[in-house]
Order: C-alpha cells, then structure tokens, then sequence
C-alpha cells in the first residue's frame, strides 16, 4: 500500500509540472563538516567598505555573466490604478487594496514596459503603527494568495481555485499552503501580505516567457547574457517596492521578500541587488537559488536549463557539466544579502532541491556576515533550527511543496526580526 501510494503521488508531481521529483532518498543532516564548504574569500578578508565597493558589485556582475543575466541599467514604475477592494476583509480583520501597475526596464538606452500588472495588498485593519509586509510571490494567481471575491481576476480564470481538480491536486503533492498562505494567521502577527502573480508580467514558460523577456531588453545585444526569468522576477519584487515603500502604513525597514522553489530564487536575486529589501524567506529555493552549483546533488544545471530554458541566461545553460569552471557560486548570491536575514527553508526528502548543497552555502557566506559583526549560519546541523540567526536554516520532514510546519517557523523568523505581536 505505501508503495502504492508513492508511486501515486510521482505521477501527480509529474502532471503538476515536474518543479520537484519524487525520491526515496534523504538529506544528510549533519552538515559535512566546514570543509564542504568553499571558501568565499580567497584571500585575506577584506573590509565591510572594500566588500561593498569591490567585491560585491564584482560577483553581481559575475552572476549577471554566467547565470541569472543582465540586470536592467535603469527601471521605473506607473501606478495605473489604485482601489481600496474591502476596508474590512476577512471578518475585519484586514484593509484590502489593489494597484494596477506597469514596470520599464531600460536596456542599452532603449526602455520598454511589461504589460500591466496588479499587486493585491492586505494590511492589519487598526494597526498602530506601520507594519512589516510580506511580499508573495506564487505560481498561483492573486486570487488564491489571497482569496477575496474582489481581487482582479485574469483571464484564463485562476487554475489553482479552491474546490477545482489543480487545487485538489497541488495541495495533495506540494501542501495545504502552497495557494493560499494562513492570510488571518499572518495578520494577526501583525504582518501585511503584498501579492503577486510574477506571471503577468513575464510568462513562466518557455515561448512566451523568452519572447517577452527578449521584448523587455531589446537594447541588450548579448543574447548569451540576455536576462531570464528569474532575474525579471526577482526586478519585479523592486518593483513592488517602488510602490509599498510610499504606503505609510507599511514599514520601510519591513521589505520581506517570499518565494517558494523558483520564486524562492527570485527572492535571493531580487535581495541581492537591491538593499530596500531587508529580509528573504526563500522555501527550497534549489538549483539556481540557494544551492551550490558545485558537488551537485539532486537537479543540475544541465536538466534545469534544459526543462525551464527561460529562467536563466543562455550561458547558464553553457556551463553544464563545467560548472567547477565558473567563477561563481551561491554561497555568494547569499552574501550578497549579508547583513540582511535570510530564511533558507528545506524538507529532507527534497533532495532534489540539494538541501545539503544549501546548507553549505550558508555555511560558505557567513564570513560576509561577520563582516557586519553577525555569525551568519549559527548551526553545526542542518536540524538545528535558529530562527534568531542572520542566515537561518530549516528542514522538516516530507517533500517539495509549502506544509502547516512551514508557516509557523517562517513567522517565527520574522518575529525575531520585527517583534511582531503574537496572536
């Protein structure tokens, strides 16, 4: 019966998409010892100054090369439109607004805007004082992140709706939360949501996300370090901040950025290149996130670009199988972020997601925390969970996908930042 029962649910994480893959392995929980980690300064450890005006902008321009692709030389953001949807949503619980809005990208000189797209935000009705925001994004649509009959609406409908057979069959594989977050849970901590579906801006999927990324960097010559679509993502976050950082109700030092598996990475990338965004949780971000590129295990580089070929830059693609030859890896994408948190979430039988390859990441960033007068990664294990740590690791039992254990320890880690109140 149990045999039965997983190779059930392989066949439905092959029909939803084929983001994670069903093992029978588990990760290795004791951390491997310091020596599994490569070191992030070659040398003699620079100053915080000389970290910040040399070597950081020197790795940015390194990932920009050899994996996420070129970052825009200049961007801006058009509110379009602005409505207060429900002023006591949630049984009162919470203010729910929508923008409408339209990012540009500038590019070689040459500026072209996406399509518009909206962000829902939900802030704690009566608050005192500004609040931290989450900023969310999903692979389903606003309309389930955050699930009110007044959210705008695409299209093509929302695939992952409650009651419909997606549904059903995303919360069995990934998770009771990987549509819709415990939105009263979260308010009631005293933390505002800010939604987005990073879709409708640039598709996720091959053809059109390509055609509408080469649309956006026309002035951008190069098409082996053309941007892909999880650098564009993580320019969407930004984006977002442009327009939350003048809402007084939200905290300008409360920036959070969230993302699950590819949103996960897009989190790291977007934090990495803009300092406004004072936290990260990024869940089983993975290959081209927060695990190595290096002593691999799990999803390589060569079968993630070959299955999401517009995530990253056609050079990412080059360097399969000669990812020793590239001079970067993640640990440094993590500290790019230092001092600012960062909450690398894991599961054990996710193997796929490397969760051994991200903890050595951690591990390998720390000394940029130390910089700042932080200790980085404060565990020996990967299950020894610090939520007060600067670079805080976690793992649970279980797979790929968003679970009730996860939401506890993502707001327990916002908590030791922001002090939010309990409920």
């Amino acid at each position: 019966m149990r045999q039965a029962k997983l190779v059930f649910v392989a066949c439905l994480m092959i029909l939803a998409g084929g983001c994670a893959k069903m093992t029978l392995a588990w990760a290795d929980l004791s951390g491997g010892g310091p020596d599994a980690s490569p070191p992030l300064f070659a040398d003699e450890t620079p100053t915080a100054e000389d970290w910040e005006t040399k070597q950081a902008p020197a790795r940015r321009a390194a990932f920009e090369n050899y994996v996420y692709g070129a970052m825009p030389d200049a961007s801006s953001t058009e509110i379009i439109s602005h409505r207060t949807i429900d002023a006591a949503a949630f049984g009162g619980a919470g203010v729910l607004e929508e923008y409408e809005l339209v990012a540009s990208a500038t590019f070689g000189g040459e500026t072209r805007s996406t399509k518009s797209f909206f962000i829902d935000v939900l802030a704690p009705a009566g608050a005192s004082g500004p609040v931290p925001v989450i900023m969310m994004e999903s692979f389903c649509p606003r309309t389930s992140t955050i699930p009110h009959a007044g959210v705008a609406r695409l299209d093509d409908g929302d695939f992952c709706q409650s009651g419909g057979f997606m549904s059903g069959l995303m919360t069995y594989v990934f998770g009771r939360y990987i549509a819709t977050p415990p939105v009263e849970t979260i308010l009631a901590r005293g933390y505002a949501i800010a939604a987005l579906y990073p879709s409708e801006a640039v598709p996720d999927s091959s053809g059109p996300g390509l055609e509408a990324l080469a649309a956006l960097s026309a002035g951008h010559a190069d098409d082996e370090t053309r941007w892909g679509a999880v650098a564009a993502w993580g320019w969407l976050f930004s984006r977002a901040v442009d327009v939350l950082e003048t809402d007084e109700r939200l905290d300008n030092d409360g920036f959070v950025a969230w993302g699950h598996s590819r949103y996960g990475k897009a989190a790291l990338v977007a934090a990495a290149w803009d300092k406004r965004i004072d936290a990260v949780i990024a869940h089983q971000s993975g290959t081209g996130g927060a695990s190595l590129n290096r002593r691999k295990k799990g999803e390589s580089v060569g079968a993630i670009t070959r299955d999401y070929p517009h995530w990253f830059s056609a050079r990412y693609a080059e360097m399969a199988g000669r990812e020793d030859a590239m001079p970067v890896d993640q640990h440094e994408l993590l500290a790019l972020i230092a001092p600012r948190p960062v909450f690398l979430g894991n599961a054990r039988r996710d193997v796929w997601s490397d969760p051994n390859g991200a903890f050595r990441a951690a591990r390998a960033a720390s000394p940029a925390y130390t910089l700042y007068g932080s200790n980085g990664l404060d565990q020996e294990r990967l299950d020894r969970f610090n939520p007060q740590a600067d670079l805080s690791f976690w793992i649970r039992p279980g797979t790929h996908g968003v679970v009730k254990e996860d939401w506890p320890a993502f707001l327990e880690f916002l908590d030791a930042r922001y002090k939010a109140p309990k409920s």
